[in-house]
């Protein structure tokens, strides 16, 4: 038996000529991890299919340790989730009755809570949804989900239409919610703020395929620019360079920043700068990397940038 919160295996998904997966990833509770990727790379259907709105076409999901299949109901009740789309059935009810409907549902809701939610959010129970601004709707999608004090709670594009004084909010809210380590959380965003603020993991995605699981702070700690005094260095063959730029001083990109340093130092070359790499430029390069092909060998080197 295995102690992890969500296990997809084998998971494949095909719309028309689209197709995610196969997906393979164990996330362990008590931890964050943000899904990050460009428009229609699939982490919303990813999300739907951890909900079971959205039925893979092969592979298996357990969540909690049980497919969906033996005890549908009972794992939901354990589930904050926020979807993309805002309220469509309940758009004539006001908020107090889509309270009173939604709680109805989860047996851990928090009346206390969702009291502090609605005054710190700026909620009107009176207030008919239908006549909520988008990032209203977001509001109250979000303070619903929390005031279920849920074991998992999935959110997807959260602060979507929100505006930075809520959405400062909106992350505090999440980090207290994380309080005492037994939560796990699930975000797909494209807010890289959201990301180094709130991830323990980051799961790149991009045309449907997982390309990277691994934990933020190895990530970040990993990836640097480094510039170095050295006109006639090969970066090709140092190792963890996946990109240079030659100038006054040389510009290398390296996804192993110890490795690199290293070879550096051996070679008695002295690094004048450092720099980290952000997230979503991270992504560019992994991305890159998977679909880079030159298999003539002509035009430019691999990794390197020409002006």
């Amino acid at each position: 038996m295995n102690s992890y919160e969500i296990v997809v295996s084998g998971v494949v998904k095909t719309f028309g000529q689209n197709r995610l997966g196969p997906f393979e990833l164990n996330i362990e509770p008590g931890v964050v991890v943000a899904f990050v990727g460009p428009n229609g790379s699939g982490k919303t259907t990813l999300l739907q299919m951890l909900m079971n709105v959205v039925l893979p076409d092969q592979g298996t999901i357990r969540v909690f340790g049980e497919a969906y299949e033996q005890r549908e109901i009972k794992m939901k009740r354990r589930i904050g989730y926020v979807a993309d789309s805002s309220f469509v059935e309940e758009e004539k009810s006001s908020i107090e009755e889509v309270m009173r409907f939604h709680s109805h549902w989860f047996p851990s809701w928090s009346a206390d809570k969702w009291a502090e939610l609605c005054v710190r959010f700026g909620l009107n129970p009176r207030e008919k949804v239908n006549r909520l601004s988008k990032g209203m709707k977001r509001r109250l999608s979000f303070c619903l989900a929390i005031a279920q004090m849920p074991q998992l709670l999935i959110l997807d594009e959260p602060s979507s239409g929100l505006d930075p004084f809520i959405w400062r909010m909106m992350i505090q809210e999440i980090q207290e919610f994380m309080d005492g380590g037994k939560r796990t959380v699930l975000i797909a965003t494209h807010t890289i703020e959201e990301v180094r603020r709130l991830a323990d993991y980051v799961a790149f995605i991009h045309d449907g395929k997982l390309v990277l699981y691994e934990e933020k702070d190895a990530i970040l700690d990993a990836w640097r620019a480094l510039w170095i005094e050295a006109p006639h260095v090969e970066p090709e063959r140092l190792p963890g360079v996946v990109e240079w730029e030659r100038g006054a001083l040389t510009r290398l990109v390296t996804q192993n920043a110890f490795a690199t340093e290293a070879a550096l130092q051996s070679a008695d070359i002295p690094v004048v700068k450092r720099q980290a790499i952000e997230l979503d430029e991270i992504l560019h390069y992994i991305v890159a990397m998977k679909e880079r092909t030159d298999p003539s060998g002509s035009g430019t080197k691999r990794g390197e940038r020409t002006q």
